[in-house]
């Protein structure tokens, strides 16, 4: 299947997204909305267990389209439009019971990376960079700023943001934005490795680990070391003692 600036293809067990829209490969609306669609409707397909994210190009992904011209000066309506098709990808990035791989060949800024941080495992190659950059354009990136700081440790969320400053790949990995950096040459092997990995695994065991850590993001430790019991309780219930 293929929709402008998307190609979404279903492999074995692996619902295949591939970016390819333009030098930038910046997202529209459009493809926002798409991608959501895609991710859903593979949930339903028992045979489906992955999403796996990567881009045409020399880049993953430089944000989405307009979203540096703030001398436009859009409706506060189409603002949050725009905004909530955003937040509800970013949410579903991280609640879907697919796993999420992201396969980052080059630069993510902005919405990009937004995909990298909400995946579940992000593997870059050597060389890439990552940015945050909308305060340069005027304001503060506050969709952003949502989820980055439960990602990369507080500070370093707040030096992203505030400067809008290239990271390189190795501080990436440090902050935990991203899994593993490999060579270029090596990156896609090494996204098959780590998916024929987690496939060998029990699926409904991976599903209940990532199902675990969404719902208990905002729980505070003992909430979720009680929330721990039941889930467990319930994935052992009928087994032998």
């Amino acid at each position: 299947m293929a929709t402008d600036g998307l190609a979404i293809a279903r492999l074995e067990w692996t619902l295949l997204v591939t970016i390819d829209h333009g030098d930038e490969n910046l997202f529209s609306v459009a493809m926002v909305k798409e991608l959501a669609d895609e991710i859903r409707a593979a949930a339903g397909e028992p045979d489906l267990r992955f999403v796996r994210l990567r881009s045409r190009g020399d880049v993953f992904c430089l944000g989405r389209e307009g979203a540096s011209q703030a001398a436009q000066r859009p409706s506060a309506r189409a603002v949050q439009a725009v905004a909530s098709a955003i937040v509800g990808l970013n949410e579903l990035l991280q609640t879907t019971p697919l796993v999420v791989v992201a396969e980052v060949q080059g630069d993510a800024a902005g919405f990009g990376v937004g995909l990298v941080g909400n995946a579940d495992l992000a593997v870059a190659a050597e060389g890439t960079r990552f940015s945050v950059p909308e305060i340069l354009a005027g304001y503060a990136p506050t969709i952003v700023m949502s989820w980055l700081s439960r990602t990369v440790p507080r500070k370093r969320a707040f030096e992203m943001v505030a400067t809008g400053a290239w990271a390189d790949a190795a501080t990436a990995l440090r902050d935990g934005l991203i899994t593993e950096v490999v060579p270029g040459d090596r990156l896609e092997a090494r996204v098959d490795e780590r998916i024929a990995e987690l496939a060998a695994l029990d699926a409904t065991a991976l599903r209940d680990a990532k199902g675990f850590l969404a719902r208990t993001r905002a729980m505070d430790p003992a909430s979720a070391a009680g929330a721990s019991i039941d889930s467990l309780a319930l994935a052992l219930a009928g087994e032998p003692g």
